[in-house]
């Protein structure tokens, strides 16, 4: 029974690669003579599950105690956050999420997010009902914020923190990527990420969608959802669009704004579903747009942003998708790629992966690497949860060893 949420998750935006596209991939990382790394397992983390657990996660993040890295998994299913040591993939402790009463957080379901602080500081946002909460390491509510408003006409931004686009904390701050509650005929001036002040709980927004979105109509909400990663030593935070080959770099003294190409080897076009961006304006909304479903699951876009402080390395995810033929046939199957680019905005890699084996949705940064969900192991033994963690090696380095 475990493994039905997990491939319940994975349906939700799709899974596995068919063996074309994945031949595709693998001829064309042997054309890329002028890269300088490639992702490299260099172990594996395990994390020791219970016997009630099953793998469906939005939110994993981990924290430093004692010297030690400590793992936080956000258990929807169960409705805990779980931490496992790092080193062992021991299970060190289960905070339990009351619903109701007066540390009720509500029901979060699958697409909240989390990031846990420290032992005694946890951050919690429900998706589902809007808030955010301090809470503690017990479960008890420290403090209430308000980052959003679903109630009204009004089309406030949504957080859409995930493991892909990390909740980050700068001095006395929380930063959040945002997305769309509904759609707009120009989405010009409309915020996408979202500055919290701890203290009193006022909020920024720090940029705006790009003209992009405002020139056509894109389809599905997915498409409007950008990621963000944290440069803290330099105070900079970068966000990622998924139709945009350029991520944009903010620095968070003097909000100074500068755009960079760093762009998937294979992604070419990203074609938008109508170029009208009023299209949504003139459809019934009672209706499902059977079109825009094919074009949302057959036209790749970007999906996830990390900054690796420990190697001081970006990470863009690119999600590869089948042809629009495929889709047609009821073939969602995808692939993904990681690209590899350094703190100044030069790429120095892409590395395309089989969702056979990784799972995209599950990308989260240790010290030890980056971490990505073993999917095929977990369909074996429900009851170890198996990351790969990879590092970026050079091209040289690895063919030298």
């Amino acid at each position: 029974m475990k493994k039905h949420l997990y491939i319940f998750l994975m349906i939700s935006i799709s899974c596995s690669v068919p063996k074309d596209t994945e031949e595709k991939n693998r001829s064309s990382n042997l054309t890329m003579s002028t890269e300088k790394m490639a992702m490299k397992v260099v172990g594996q983390l395990k994390l020791q599950a219970n016997p009630t657990m099953r793998f469906g996660t939005n939110s994993i993040s981990t924290f430093l105690h004692n010297g030690e890295e400590i793992i936080s998994y956000l258990d929807s299913d169960s409705q805990k956050i779980i931490t496992f040591d790092s080193d062992s993939g021991e299970l060190l402790d289960q905070i339990t999420l009351e619903i109701e009463g007066p540390n009720g957080v509500g029901n979060i379901g699958y697409v909240s997010a989390h990031y846990h602080h420290s032992p005694d500081s946890i951050f919690l946002f429900n998706r589902q009902t809007s808030p955010l909460y301090l809470i503690n390491g017990k479960g008890e509510i420290i403090k209430k914020y308000t980052v959003t408003d679903y109630s009204g006409s009004t089309n406030f931004p949504v957080p859409n923190s995930s493991t892909m686009s990390p909740i980050h904390i700068w001095n006395n701050f929380l930063l959040l990527s945002c997305g769309i509650q509904n759609y707009e005929e120009d989405f010009t001036g409309y915020p996408s990420l979202l500055k919290l002040d701890l203290k009193n709980g006022k909020i920024d927004y720090l940029t705006t969608l790009p003209e992009i979105y405002s020139k056509a109509f894109w389809g599905a909400y997915f498409k409007y959802d950008p990621s963000i990663a944290l440069n803290l030593g330099k105070n900079k935070v970068i966000i990622s669009y998924p139709v945009d080959h350029q991520v944009y770099e903010i620095d968070l003294i003097n909000g100074v704004e500068e755009k960079h190409i760093i762009k998937s080897d294979f992604i070419q076009e990203i074609i938008p579903y109508q170029d009208d961006p009023a299209f949504f304006t003139s459809r019934n909304p009672n209706e499902r747009d059977e079109k825009e479903n094919v074009h949302a699951f057959s036209t790749s876009e970007y999906r996830g942003l990390i900054y690796d402080h420990w190697r001081n390395i970006f990470y863009r995810i690119a999600i590869l998708r089948p042809s629009r033929d495929k889709v047609l046939a009821g073939d969602k199957k995808f692939s993904f790629s990681i690209i590899t680019f350094n703190e100044n905005f030069e790429k120095v890699g892409e590395s395309p992966f089989t969702t056979n084996t990784h799972d995209p949705s599950s990308i989260f940064l240790t010290r030890k690497g980056l971490a990505i969900f073993r999917k095929d192991l977990y369909l074996q033994n429900e009851d170890l949860f198996v990351f790969d963690l990879f590092n970026p090696i050079s091209i040289g380095e690895d063919s030298e060893k």
